[in-house]
């Protein structure tokens, strides 16, 4: 898997302290999840997205796009003193750098599995409906969360 290295390399601490796990999805997907929950990782040409997936009342797993929401409290300091690229995967994994800076300075509780910030999500102006997983994402995270 292409992305794979660059991914461990720059979760590996963040796996530990929060007692994750992770798995590869496809080619352009990766996941970290926990007991209740899966962050996506989507890498489409140069750039990485994040979905949210979980378990709904109906016990169906949902995604939710959450790039933007997770992303608007990021700062400088999750930012800084970033490496130049020169190529695609340089870039994908800066994206995974930033990511891991500020993943847990900001959504720790996320990360130990706390789902109460949904309800602020689904406020959020630029929120998205949830979605059902379907196919290979389904069958690779149905056995984990």
């Amino acid at each position: 898997m292409k992305y794979e290295a660059d991914f461990i390399n720059r979760f590996k601490s963040l796996i530990e302290e929060f007692q994750l796990n992770y798995k590869v999805i496809s080619e352009e997907e990766l996941a970290l999840f926990g007991s209740n929950f899966a962050l996506v990782f989507l890498i489409h040409f140069d750039e990485v997205s994040l979905n949210f997936v979980c378990r709904d009342k109906d016990n169906s797993l949902v995604s939710y796009d959450v790039w933007s929401y997770f992303l608007h409290v990021f700062d400088d300091k999750d930012r800084e003193n970033l490496p130049k690229y020169n190529s695609v995967q340089e870039r994908v994994d800066i994206s995974f750098l930033i990511l891991a800076r500020g993943l847990p300075r900001h959504w720790s509780s996320v990360l130990n599995g706390d789902d109460k910030w949904l309800e602020d999500y689904e406020r959020y102006e630029l929120a998205s409906v949830p979605r059902e997983v379907i196919g290979d994402l389904k069958d690779s995270l149905s056995l984990y969360i």
